[in-house]
């Protein structure tokens, strides 16, 4: 360019030059800004990790169930079966260092209610949420809420409970959910809410809390806990590092990570798990199963002697054996049956009202054979409370009168 000196007197200006027309449009970049549409748009809407975590789940339950040695209800595993597959109780994870534990219970369930109920909340809760914050983010608040709903249920439920389930994860997605509808970006910010809350009110509330599975199984609210405070925290982690200008909620290659870490783990555990499965499955094997459960006091006697025999250290086939010698009025060959009954069932898993039941015919067996001071150092603790026993056994206790006296 030629510069024209003016010594002071200002040059004239030249008249400006005529413009080139420029095109308004930048097709390249207005196509790279617009929102993806038709297909693209469909598959980022598409919960990946929710419906390829579901599918595995399911999955995970019909395997359990064909490998279950006892069970509570038919297609719901027992104790036995549990403990072996990896259910989470604090006597193995401190006492025996079975940390795996804290990783495999979460992909169990006790029953199809169980499972169903789990299932039908997580789709929904993923179909609003994985497409708003991402697959990285979502897993990394699925598998950090499940174990820590595994940890405190573990450390503040009685010692001997087993425990199994999603829940813990799901919880801590519903948390997320209720948290990040805050959010400037969020979409459907009162069905947000409406689900988050009406999954998390009855889920963290013992008295609204329904029972999840059949054979006694209820839900365990310390999972529920432990992963609704941990899915909180992580959402609002989000919040805070996630500008209202953002579509997308940051650092998600480090969330990704974070959730491969958890699914590194959780196979590792697995794999653990593997050798211990036989020592405790074959315990199962000792316990008469649903379908072999008499449906009836008829039943219960002609199928007594059988399930005895097949059967020697299951305390229900104890129980109905010496049902059918009181019923054939011999208190002397009772008496015995009744006593292993007694005996057997004491902690065991499998007994439930039963057990009441036992102690209280193992009373009334004592009385016929004109025992009464050692019939009623029998049934003094059912006496205590009989509103809360089974029929079965109040009935008994009438009959016996022994709580009268």
């Amino acid at each position: 360019m030629t510069r024209t000196a003016s010594f002071g007197k200002r040059a004239a200006m030249p008249p400006p030059a005529p413009r080139r027309a420029v095109a308004t449009s930048a097709p390249a970049l207005v196509e790279a800004k617009s929102p993806p549409t038709g297909i693209r748009r469909f598959l980022a809407r598409v919960p990946w990790f929710t419906l390829v975590f579901t599918y595995h789940l399911a999955a995970r339950f019909h395997d359990d169930l064909l490998r279950a040695t006892d069970f509570t209800a038919p297609n719901s595993p027992g104790h036995f079966s549990l403990l072996a597959m990896g259910a989470v109780d604090r006597a193995q994870v401190i006492g025996h260092g079975e940390w795996w534990r804290l990783f495999t219970a979460t992909n169990l369930h006790g029953s199809p209610a169980h499972l169903i109920g789990n299932l039908v909340t997580f789709v929904i809760v993923g179909f609003l949420l994985e497409p708003m914050i991402g697959i990285g983010w979502f897993a990394a608040i699925y598998f950090t809420g499940g174990f820590a709903g595994a940890v405190l249920s573990m450390l503040l439920n009685p010692p001997d409970v087993l425990s199994v389930g999603a829940s813990g994860a799901i919880m801590a997605t519903l948390a997320a959910l209720f948290t990040l509808s805050f959010h400037a970006g969020a979409r459907k910010v009162n069905l947000m809410r409406r689900v988050a809350l009406g999954s998390l009110i009855p889920a963290l509330a013992p008295s609204l809390a329904p029972s999840l599975a059949h054979g006694g199984a209820v839900v365990d609210i310390n999972a529920h806990l432990g992963g609704c405070l941990a899915g909180a925290a992580l959402a609002f982690v989000i919040l805070v590092i996630w500008n209202d200008e953002q579509e997308e909620p940051p650092a998600r290659s480090v969330a990704a990570t974070i959730a491969g870490a958890w699914v590194a783990l959780t196979v590792a555990a697995f794999m653990a798990s593997g050798h211990t499965y036989v020592q405790y499955a074959k315990d199962g094997l000792d316990y008469i199963p649903p379908r072999d459960i008499p449906k009836d006091i008829e039943a219960m006697k002609a199928d007594s002697y059988t399930l005895v025999e097949r059967y020697p250290k299951d305390p229900r086939a104890h129980l109905f054996r010496g049902l059918y010698f009181l019923e054939q009025r011999d208190a002397a060959d009772a008496e015995p049956y009744l006593r292993d009954a007694v005996r057997l069932g004491e902690g065991s898993p499998v007994m439930g009202p039963f057990q009441d039941w036992s102690k209280a015919l193992l009373a009334l067996d004592l009385r016929a054979l004109h025992r009464p001071d050692e019939a009623k150092i029998v049934v003094t603790p059912l006496c205590a409370d009989t509103a809360a026993l089974d029929p079965r056994t109040q009935q008994t206790l009438e009959i016996t009168k022994l709580c009268q006296l």
